[in-house]
């Protein structure tokens, strides 16, 4: 994922690339002076690739420099498989979580000379890696290469005697026992973690949808505001449609199409973001208007009438009877101001 535009450095820099193990939760941030696919691919395949192989598949938004064509060369010359998240659906992507976590931390070090923030990024990178995820219950740092990293503060309470000429072999045994270890409970970790937050998010999450090829449906727009343009989104429709489901990519996520040309798909898009269309043959409205305002007040009830005779449709005989007002038995006393003198006192 790209993070930015940031404030222009002294190099020209302007962009932050994450790249993120969706695995190990290892992070790498990378400065960049354009966002443009080709940028985007160079850093991949010499900066990832080639320093830590080659992955099955990237995941990635559907922004244009990962759905251009230098990427999905890179990634069919090397046997990767590349999957898109839905449009307009954030939560899919993993590496978000990773942008909330870069802005504090950025807003932090730099201080009041925004322009350094390239330079607090490789701080950050290993405060990242080191610290425990709650996901995995272990650090970025040993899930990748079997180890904690040394930070400054271990300087004087470091214990390395795992690499010591006399007992280096007897202690690789439990060494790697406990590694292998560690990433089973991390995997199994990370399985329970994700069950805990799927419950909690299904309890107030209505039942998603079903769609099947063919339905025709509403697509939710995101259209913005342009003074230039002379249009505000207030005023903007806010689905459009129809368009027709093409093909069920997962439970909560279909490819769209145009419904006179359904051979050229417009996206993925997720459940949340697509509505039943319903024809001129079913006049139910997509989204009811709820009614507005306060109910009309009820007229007063005079002497003559009751609130039984008020309810009654005209037509009706009615009788009228007549409701006796009945007087408060309790007394009023006179108010007396002080400094006068009264008959009964």
């Amino acid at each position: 994922d790209l993070f930015g535009p940031l404030p222009e450095n002294e190099q020209g820099q302007q962009w932050i690339y994450i790249v993120e193990d969706t695995a190990s939760k290892w992070v790498e941030l990378y400065p960049l002076q354009r966002a443009t696919a080709e940028e985007c691919a160079r850093i991949l395949v010499d900066e990832v690739f080639l320093r830590y192989g080659l992955p099955r598949r990237i995941i990635s938004d559907n922004g244009v420099q990962f759905v251009s064509h230098v990427m999905q060369k890179v990634c069919h010359c090397m046997g990767i498989k590349q999957n898109l998240v839905p449009l307009y659906h954030p939560q899919a992507n993993m590496v978000e979580r990773k942008n909330r976590d870069l802005k504090p931390r950025l807003a932090i070090l730099v201080g009041e000379d925004h322009t350094t923030w390239a330079e607090k990024l490789p701080s950050i990178r290993f405060a990242m890696n080191s610290s425990k995820c709650e996901t995995t219950g272990s650090t970025p740092a040993f899930l990748t290469f079997g180890r904690e990293l040394r930070s400054p503060i271990d300087v004087n309470t470091d214990l390395r005697a795992v690499v010591q000429s006399e007992n280096f072999l007897p202690q690789i045994s439990p060494y790697l026992e406990r590694l292998a270890l560690t990433l089973e409970e991390a995997r199994d970790n990370h399985d329970i973690r994700q069950d805990r937050q799927k419950k909690y998010a299904d309890q107030r999450r209505r039942p998603n949808p079903q769609y099947k090829p063919g339905d025709r449906v509403l697509v939710t727009l995101h259209a913005k505001s342009s003074s230039k343009g002379q249009t505000t989104n207030k005023f903007n429709p806010k689905r459009d449609g129809p368009y027709t489901i093409t093909k069920e990519v997962s439970p909560t996520s279909y490819e769209v199409a145009h419904v006179d040309d359904p051979s050229t798909p417009m996206g993925v898009y997720h459940c949340s973001q697509l509505f039943p269309f319903r024809g001129p043959e079913d006049e139910v409205p997509v989204v009811p208007l709820r009614k507005r305002g306060r109910p009309k007040d009820a007229p007063p009830i005079s002497a003559g009438s009751s609130p039984d005779t008020l309810s009654k449709p005209e037509g009706e005989n009615v009788t009228n009877t007549a409701v006796e007002l009945r007087r408060s038995a309790r007394e009023r006393r006179e108010r007396r101001e002080e400094g006068f003198c009264y008959d009964d006192e």
